[in-house]
């Protein structure tokens, strides 16, 4: 189906702007089985993407991404004929593609946890777009209109998920992937949400969005593994909202593609409410990766952190920012950040931004931030003791990365252990 004018009139995919006309957007949700209300929603959202301005590079959350390299150069309203295969672990697992309806095997159907399609019940439009609505930016209002791998995952009240649930993400060469994913963890519900980001390869473009809802005294993982291959270009945005006494841990391994920007959040909404941020980001060879971090207060007695890490090495670049920001209606509250960088070659490229915007008084905040290349003199003591140079290199950088993976929720350390353990052994040779 081809992009079609807001008047109707045929014409190309504008890459500065995604045309999508509303009767095209109708007949594309109608395709995908979904809702009466489901297709007005959309609908609005192809209003809103019509009037949402181009990312401008002057802005500094655009200043070391070009937004050209992410944007899709093909009609985003179609369905794939076919797709590629995709064998599933035999944990709980839930394979997601364009065009089709989740997948989940018997472990995440025995798991007691809800996976269906998105927006195929009228009552999900009370939901979706509450944490990323389509005005939040333009990747964002393209997904809302042209989705085309919805999923919609509902941790039931006071049930507490025994194995993690993993949401596999297969991007293809070649083509678009619009992924969104709507996680509601009730009312004292524990559960961990794994995202796997995983396939690609030249021509593949990913652009997602995942809003997480943990409930009043809910305790809500989610892990973001992207581990894209080589040829493929993302952005993924990701917000969680968390409710009175609510818990909220995002833990994010970021490895893959040759562009990837991550924009992910937090949203402190009712009192007591807790949310970490862990992160880990090993760019090499001429990767770009950017990554975007956010903790809002708005509600007081609440409290942040996050620690995330980069190694790295060839001639990769990674940039963060990181923005605190509490609200005037937000007193004691708690928030912490901090950014560190570790430069494994000459040509290796780290920039951080930590930002703090406080309105209240009543508040105790910190940030740090740092980039710096790896000591010599560590290289130069383990050699002493026998340790070949490029064993030591990777010593060094797990030790530096060990503290964040220490943290990672869910039994799914070893699993991000393996990867890091993937990556170092690519740092010969890349520089």
């Amino acid at each position: 189906m081809a992009n079609t004018a807001t008047d109707g009139t045929s014409a190309a995919l504008d890459s500065r702007r995604p045309l999508l006309a509303t009767e095209d957007v109708a007949a594309f949700s109608r395709t995908l089985g979904e809702a009466p209300m489901g297709a007005q929603w959309r609908q609005r959202a192809a209003e809103v993407a019509a009037t949402i301005d181009y990312p401008d590079r002057v802005r500094h959350l655009w200043k070391y991404t070009d937004p050209g390299r992410l944007a899709p150069q093909r009609s985003l309203l179609q369905v794939p004929q076919e797709v590629a295969p995709f064998d599933l672990p035999d944990t709980p697992a839930v394979l997601i593609q364009p065009g089709r309806a989740p997948q989940p095997n018997a472990a995440a159907i025995a798991s007691g946890i809800e996976v269906r399609a998105l927006l195929h019940q009228d009552a999900d439009v009370e939901w979706i777009g509450r944490a990323v609505p389509a005005d939040h930016g333009y990747f964002e209002a393209m997904n809302a209109a042209a989705f085309n791998a919805g999923v919609l995952v509902r941790i039931p009240r006071r049930h507490v998920a025994e194995a993690p649930l993993r949401l596999v993400m297969a991007a293809e060469a070649g083509r678009d992937v619009l992924p969104r994913v709507l996680v509601i963890a009730e009312e004292s519900s524990q559960a961990t949400v794994v995202e796997d980001h995983t396939g690609g390869g030249d021509g593949a473009v990913v652009i997602g969005v995942t809003e997480l809802l943990a409930g009043d005294n809910a305790d809500l993982h989610h892990v973001l593994v992207q581990r894209w291959q080589d040829g493929t270009v993302g952005h993924l945005t990701h917000r969680a909202e968390v409710s009175r006494d609510g818990k909220y841990l995002g833990a994010i391994a970021g490895f893959g593609g040759d562009v990837a920007k991550a924009d992910l959040g937090g949203i402190l909404a009712g009192p007591g409410a807790r949310s970490e941020m862990i992160g880990v980001t090993l760019p090499d060879r001429r990767q770009r990766l950017d990554h975007h971090t956010l903790h809002r207060h708005t509600s007081g007695h609440t409290w942040s952190n996050i620690d995330f890490k980069a190694a790295v090495s060839g001639r990769a670049r990674s940039a963060y920012t990181g923005l605190l920001r509490i609200e005037a209606n937000a007193p004691s509250s708690e928030a912490y950040q901090e950014n560190r960088n570790l430069l494994l070659s000459e040509r290796a490229h780290a920039d951080t931004i930590p930002e703090l915007e406080i309105l209240t008084d009543e508040v105790s905040c910190s940030h740090g931030a740092t980039a710096a290349p790896i000591d010599p003199e560590q290289i130069f003591y383990l050699q002493s003791r026998g340790i070949p140079a490029d064993r030591a290199l990777r010593l060094v950088v797990r030790g530096f990365v060990e503290p964040t993976l220490q943290q990672v929720p869910g039994g799914l350390r070893a699993e991000l252990e393996e990867l890091v353990e993937e990556r170092l052994a690519r740092l010969e040779g890349s520089a």
